[in-house]
């Protein structure tokens, strides 16, 4: 009888434990962070036009880097935000997976925060990841992402998948990927091309710079060494114009 109800004591002991911990890890899983519910306050009344906005500098940008020139993209962590609320769904239905909804970001000091509503099968949760961006030194047109800081809700979660599902999409939108650590983290290296369609030489970044709310680009178009040349040569091809041949004065 006495083992019966020790028995007894610990399976209560033990459910209370698993159910204490079982709620304080589903309550922990739907905690939003602080940065995330600000980033959702997007007013409805000004998105669109907001959104309109950014998609003109982005244009007008996309312009400034195909020409030999120094050019500069600056981009507000809040138009982006009216973006991705305005327009994201709208105008690129399928660039999202269906369990990822809302994306939001928001640069705090160098940091760049982005957060997504994530609803699978085991897991309704706020996910978060916090990023570090940055030119990667020696290395031309290499953009650096450090990711450490992923969460759900407040509960830090193994980023394995995180990397495979990066890899995934990565692979999709043919964009190659490389992968270091830092400090422990993973980084993912991205290369930027220097060339392509309508550039009318190289493009390369000299700064990228995150500071309170905003995302700050800037670099130049530079004319290749065979653009250069061919320049060369054709001047030297180019026969100079014979001056004018002066008539004589007329006698008076």
């Amino acid at each position: 009888m006495a083992r019966k109800k020790t028995f007894i004591v610990v399976f209560v002991v033990a459910a209370v434990l698993i159910a204490a911990v079982t709620g304080s890890v589903y309550n922990a899983t739907q905690h939003v962070p602080e940065f995330y519910t600000e980033a959702l306050h997007v007013e409805p009344t000004t998105a669109h036009e907001t959104g309109e906005v950014l998609e003109e500098q982005v244009f007008a940008f996309s312009n400034q880097v195909k020409k030999p020139r120094p050019w500069s993209l600056r981009l507000t962590d809040k138009q982006i935000n009216s973006w991705l609320a305005a327009d994201l769904k709208e105008k690129f239905p399928e660039l999202l997976p269906e369990h990822i909804q809302d994306p939001r970001i928001a640069v705090k000091g160098k940091t760049l925060l982005v957060g997504c509503k994530y609803n699978g099968q085991s897991l309704n949760s706020i996910l978060a990841v916090s990023l570090d961006c940055f030119l990667v030194e020696g290395e031309p047109n290499v953009v650096g992402i450090q990711l450490h800081n992923v969460t759900a809700g407040a509960l830090p979660i193994p980023i394995g998948q995180l990397l495979s599902e990066i890899d995934t999409y990565a692979g999709k939108a043919e964009i190659p990927i490389r992968w270091q650590q830092r400090d422990g983290d993973p980084v993912a290296l991205v290369t930027i091309p220097t060339t392509g369609k309508e550039i009318e030489g190289e493009i390369r970044i000299d700064a990228l710079e995150f500071k309170d709310g905003e995302i700050l680009l800037s670099g130049e178009t530079i004319k290749t060494e065979e653009e250069l040349e061919a320049e060369a040569t054709e001047e030297t091809q180019t026969p100079m114009a014979s001056p004018p041949v002066s008539e004589p004065p007329a006698e008076s």
